[in-house]
């Protein structure tokens, strides 16, 4: 009984965090539910009254482009969060498993990359990228961070050191090499960090509103977060379309998170175990 108290404190202040967090997408929610002439009530009303799907409606018949710019984004994303998964922990197995004496060194020079802003090198990015073709495509979204980024490599070391070294000893008595240690042994054992890295490469990509904004030119091959930009222009006043993109945005995020996030925790927990 004396613990009461304390529980009863705990779970208010708990209530209290989710309504501060999750009544904006409450109100999203029932926002993108309501007619146009509904979110001009005043007193505002939270819930629906009826429910109307017409946002959505508006929205498609609005943009053309809005379910070309969707897809767009998630072939991106995809593409960015597999690349993430190959190159990256390529890089990190060197980093982690092999012997080399310089590893040390090359991996603080690949960590002092992430100090460096992207606005100081978006002009050397944009001429290169325009003058080698790149300009008003998707590569400069996707190779780049494909190949080789520094988050991710540091994640997947990290992780990579937990797995005891005496299986890369036991492989390499039975005649197999760093390749065969990274496929069949280092790999299948890295699943919460393999998704881990996939969900967090997915969802930058999928926010990312910069780089399409700078480096592609057609509206046909933009995405969807620099598409609701153009309704934000176009629709300012149309409050439910408003809330109806924005909620087709987070879709994805939120399917992602809600499915993955037993992996996200343990492979956030274990990179930072050694």
């Amino acid at each position: 009984m004396t613990r009461t108290p304390g529980i009863i404190a705990r779970y208010a202040f708990l209530i209290a965090g989710l309504a501060v967090f999750a009544g904006p997408l409450f109100w999203l929610l029932s926002t993108m539910l309501k007619s146009q002439a509904q979110t001009f009530q005043y007193p505002p009303k939270f819930l629906p009254a009826p429910v109307t799907f017409g946002a959505f409606t508006r929205l498609f018949d609005s943009m053309p482009l809005m379910g070309r710019w969707i897809a767009n984004s998630f072939s991106i994303s995809s593409l960015v969060g597999l690349g993430t998964i190959v190159f990256s922990s390529l890089i990190a197995f060197g980093f982690a498993r092999t012997k080399a004496r310089s590893r040390k060194y090359l991996f603080g020079i690949v960590l002092a990359t992430l100090m460096i802003p992207a606005q100081v090198t978006l002009i050397p990015l944009y001429l290169l990228y325009r003058d080698i073709g790149w300009y008003n495509t998707w590569l400069p979204l996707t190779v780049p961070q494909m190949l080789a980024n520094p988050y991710f490599i540091f994640l997947f070391r990290q992780f990579f050191l937990t797995i005891p070294h005496e299986l890369d000893e036991a492989t390499h008595v039975d005649g197999g090499g760093y390749w065969v240690i990274y496929r069949k042994v280092v790999m299948p054992l890295s699943g919460p960090i393999v998704a881990t890295a996939f969900i967090f490469s997915f969802v930058f990509s999928w926010t990312d509103f910069f780089t399409p904004l700078i480096f592609i030119q057609s509206e046909k091959l933009q995405t969807l977060s620099v598409g609701l930009q153009m309704i934000l222009g176009q629709t300012s006043h149309d409050f439910p379309v408003l809330a109806a993109g924005s909620f087709l945005a987070l879709l994805p995020i939120g399917c992602i998170y809600f499915f993955a996030q037993r992996y996200f925790i343990e492979g956030v927990v274990m990179t930072g175990i050694k």
